[in-house]
């Protein structure tokens, strides 16, 4: 029998992950990356998510205040 492959959906789009910046595609088929967070990120516990999140945005403030 023959493998079926899932066409790509037309919402399929490149993501930037909150947490740690990656960029990845979403959705992809067998990846359990999600709207906010890369296939690695998913894993970590909530708070871990949420303060490492946190830090994201600072960075990200710092750097364009810099610019």
């Amino acid at each position: 029998m023959a493998v079926k492959i899932p066409k790509p959906q037309p919402s399929t789009r490149s993501k930037v992950c909150s947490v740690c910046g990656e960029t990845y595609t979403y959705p992809e088929p067998g990846n359990k990356a999600t709207r906010h967070h890369c296939g690695l990120c998913v894993d970590l516990s909530p708070h871990a998510k949420k303060v490492l999140g946190r830090l994201a945005k600072r960075v990200g403030a710092l750097e364009k205040k810099l610019k």
